[in-house]
């Protein structure tokens, strides 16, 4: 018996600690992660269950010139042509999603002291999203279209290992839909299979504690807000 599942109150501790200090990182330093610990990051995600084991995630992760290189060009698209995601962007946000989604973008802004009319701040922390916050590392995370919309769910479980492994290592990580934005750009550049979909993107790296934007704290509704017992 290990001492993790002698104490199992202690292990939840730990993990509800990990989850509750992990924030989406909007600005990093650019110093890149030594290759051994990302790869005890991923080795870790990988433990992550799937629909029949088919572990379907594929995962491309950029490293320094190449990280500057994807990040440009995605800003140049950015700045230049209409987004053309693989997989769609909901058309809109009803109720309560959209209060959500208005307050995460209000916690951000004011995090960084952008004002409501301030259209060339907000231009400029849009950009931000497509230089991948200066993270010197972006991992590209797409599956194989032919398994369907039930891969899509175990690329999220997947990310839900990734997500706290990373903070237990002590490396920053954002969650990003803007870089599966413009697919063709990744593809040109990366070694992404034809048959898989682009799904989304996560930025790696250490953050930039001094950066305003590192500041925000997005709220969590209570747990009856999402769940029911019947």
């Amino acid at each position: 018996m290990t001492a993790h599942s002698a104490h199992p109150g202690a292990a939840f501790a730990e993990l509800s600690e990990l989850y509750q200090a992990r924030s989406s990182a909007r600005a990093f330093a650019p110093e890149p992660l030594p290759r051994d610990r990302l790869l005890e990051l991923f080795a870790a995600a990988q433990r992550a269950p799937s629909w029949c084991n088919v572990q379907p995630w594929r995962v491309v992760v950029t490293e320094p010139p190449t990280t500057g290189r994807v990040t440009a060009a995605l800003v140049a698209a950015a700045q230049s042509q209409p987004a053309a995601p693989e997989v769609a962007f909901p058309a809109d946000y009803p109720s309560p999603h959209l209060e959500h989604r208005r307050a995460c973008g209000l916690a951000l802004y004011q995090a960084m002291g952008v004002a409501r009319d301030d259209k060339e701040g907000r231009q400029r922390a849009w950009l931000r999203n497509y230089q991948g916050f200066d993270a010197p590392h972006l991992a590209v995370v797409s599956c194989d279209r032919r398994l369907g919309p039930y891969a899509y769910v175990d690329l999220g479980v997947w990310l839900g290992y990734l997500l706290p492994a990373a903070q237990a290592l002590g490396i920053a990580t954002c969650p990003m839909a803007s870089i599966a934005t413009y697919p063709a750009v990744l593809r040109e550049r990366l070694p992404i299979s034809p048959e898989d979909t682009i799904v989304f993107g996560v930025a790696l790296g250490v953050a930039d504690a001094q950066a305003a934007a590192n500041q925000c704290r997005t709220q969590r509704d209570p747990v009856s807000a999402n769940v029911q017992f019947v």
